[in-house]
């Protein structure tokens, strides 16, 4: 049982990757027209909010590359196989 469980759940985790990449992008988007519209299309605070929300997405989309890094740069640590 416990087998099957730790199965599905590494499945439904793979299949939902591209998903939830889809949903942190949606969010990105609109974090930034909203930040724009409460400040009243003020050119900085889109400047600053769209920087924000490109870094949050560069991040969800590389984030097994930067668990490859950290493990290869820190000492003693291991980074993933493949």
């Amino acid at each position: 049982m416990q087998t099957g469980l730790l199965d599905w759940v590494s499945t439904t985790a793979v299949d939902l990757q591209p998903v939830l990449r889809t949903v942190a992008v949606t969010v990105a988007i609109v974090f930034v027209i909203y930040k724009a519209v409460q400040s009243k299309f003020s050119l900085g605070t889109i400047v600053v909010s769209a920087l924000a929300a490109g870094i949050f997405v560069w991040l969800v989309f590389n984030v097994e590359q930067l668990t490859d890094t950290i493990g290869e740069d820190l000492p003693g640590g291991t980074s993933a196989p493949g």
